[in-house]
């Protein structure tokens, strides 16, 4: 509630439910007045549109589908920005994590310049290796840098969706816990959604409006006026009623009924336009989550393990004396990169399942 675009949407709610009300009420009778002014004789005149009893009902029940669709067009926003929230988070997440082996990065990178530099003077290196190592130390303290900043804007971002950009702000935002279960049912998903979506429900209402819509513009070509005609002729006040009858002879709102028509046809075909999105949503939300757990897996399960043992070896193998501390120190830069690669592949399965869920429309439970 504190999103500030998503208030504004809400006050939409407002706006169409003041039309339901006004789409209920009665409207006033017109009086008029001719005053006697020599010959001319005093005549009163109360007139009041009869028609408004027979299109009334039809205003109000367009007028109430109109706040039902607007309801519903809200829930999707907020469906909407729950997702916007999650990816931000999991953006947040990232640049955090990326920060912080940035950081491993940069003093592994120093370490490894270093030990160039070491042997260089021993004369085992050479000044194109020592100057290769000193470049990857400055991109290294470049990458941190830059990384540093994507985490304040990534922060910034992330505040700015929750609403609090002029308010309190924490420091650290704890990280979502990931949800490995992907196994889920693409048909079923797309049923789920079918019936969840609140888009897809505004999209019905908009048809059934349409569909209103075409009656009232047939409606309105008859209109009926009752009045009440009061003259004073020779002295008495003579009243009697009166009727005020359109006759539909060249105009038979043919135009009106032409619009809603057409209406109704446009309503229909984006009513069937957003349930085959909605199919391509679900089905291409599945997917990448399904690629993204598949990838998180496969780094967490089968690469990280190797290179883990693979540094333990290097460091027996260097207190053995048969390799030098450069190649511990590679190979605690190969792990590095693959951790951030793990890092990028979790954020991609939370961006995954946000858009999974605001697809379906609901949060989904493990299968």
């Amino acid at each position: 509630m504190n999103n500030a675009a998503f208030r504004a949407t809400l006050a939409d709610l407002g706006l169409f439910r003041a039309d339901l009300v006004q789409a209920g009420m009665l409207p006033n009778p017109t009086f008029s007045m001719l005053v006697p002014w020599g010959a001319k004789p005093l005549e009163l005149t109360l007139r009041y549109p009869l028609e408004i009893f027979w299109l009334r009902p039809q205003r109000v029940e367009l007028a109430k589908l109109d706040v039902e669709q607007t309801a519903q067009r809200l829930v999707q926003t907020g469906l909407d920005l729950i997702r916007d929230v999650r990816i931000a988070h999991a953006e947040l997440s990232l640049a955090k994590r990326r920060m912080e082996l940035a950081e491993s990065a940069v003093t592994l990178s120093q370490a490894i310049a270093e030990l160039t530099q070491a042997r260089l003077k021993a004369g085992d290196a050479s000044e194109l290796e020592v100057t290769n190592a000193r470049v990857d130390a400055l991109q290294a303290l470049e990458q941190k840098g830059r990384l540093q900043r994507d985490c304040e804007i990534a922060d910034e971002r992330l505040r700015h969706l929750v609403g609090l950009s002029l308010e309190q702000w924490p420091k650290n935002v704890s990280a979502e816990l990931i949800a490995h279960d992907d196994r889920f049912d693409t048909e079923k998903l797309v049923e789920q959604a079918l019936l969840a979506r609140p888009d897809l429900r505004a999209a019905e209402i908009i048809v059934q409006g349409a569909g209103e819509r075409i009656g009232l513009a047939r409606a309105e070509i008859f209109t009926i006026t009752a009045s009440l005609n009061a003259k004073q002729i020779n002295g008495p006040l003579l009243a009697g009623p009166g009727l005020d009858l359109t006759l539909p002879i060249v105009n038979q709102n043919q135009g009106g009924i032409a619009q809603a028509q057409a209406r109704f046809d446009k309503a229909a075909r984006q009513y069937v336009a957003t349930r085959q999105r909605i199919a391509l949503d679900v089905r291409e939300a599945h997917a990448r989550l399904q690629q993204a757990g598949q990838s998180l897996q496969q780094w967490q399960q089968t690469i990280l393990p190797p290179l883990q043992a693979a540094i333990q070896d290097a460091e027996n193998a260097y207190a053995a004396g048969n390799v030098t501390y450069l190649f511990v120190l590679e190979t605690q830069r190969r792990w590095l990169d693959a951790q951030l690669k793990t890092a990028q592949a979790a954020a991609d399965l939370r961006r995954a399942r946000a858009e999974l869920e605001r697809s379906v429309g609901q949060r989904l439970k493990p299968a």
